[in-house]
């Protein structure tokens, strides 16, 4: 059975939380190193490069981690009893197909707002609008899918993968 949109919605805002703690805890580091003056001439170019590799990175390779890992799920789907599998045989999914599933669906929206974020700081004009319009139509495509068809997004159908319901408190994914 296909997660309900609410519930994948529900534990998409937790999981996002988290990385959220993680983007905040990188920022204040970087802060605390710029003013310090223990990093100089990094421009705008450099400090997006610098958060996609520290906060960007790292996230997608966690939730990769834990999709394709032994529960399944992120903490947000573990505590709403959701699961991602392969679609449509249901089986567990790989490290490759978790890694393209949460590519799409955090790495292309928050590099689209980092990229948005350098041509805003160069100087703007048309690429930094087109840039801004990406990176919020994506995430909101995104939505508008949960909510329509199957309850597939459109990352689920470009990876071939589906979220499943387990039953409340399981721990473990049947195998």
């Amino acid at each position: 059975m296909i997660g309900t949109a609410q519930r994948r919605l529900r534990a998409g805002l937790i999981d996002l939380g988290l990385m959220l703690v993680w983007a905040l805890l990188v920022g204040a580091l970087a802060l605390a190193l710029l003013t310090s003056g223990a990093v100089r001439g990094i421009g705008p170019l450099g400090l997006n490069l610098a958060g996609i590799a520290a906060v960007v990175l790292p996230a997608t390779v966690g939730l990769t981690v834990l999709e394709a890992g032994r529960y399944e799920a992120t903490p947000g789907k573990l505590k709403l009893g959701l699961r991602v599998r392969r679609d449509p045989g249901g089986e567990r999914i790989s490290w490759g197909w978790s890694f393209l599933r949460n590519l799409l669906k955090l790495g292309l929206p928050w590099i689209l707002l980092h990229l948005a974020t350098i041509s805003a700081a160069v100087g703007g004009g048309i690429g930094a609008w087109t840039g801004a319009l990406l990176a919020l139509a994506v995430p909101v495509v995104y939505l508008v899918s949960l909510f329509t068809g199957a309850g597939r997004t459109v990352y689920d159908h470009l990876a071939g993968t589906m979220v499943i319901s387990t039953e409340p408190g399981r721990r473990f994914a049947a195998d």
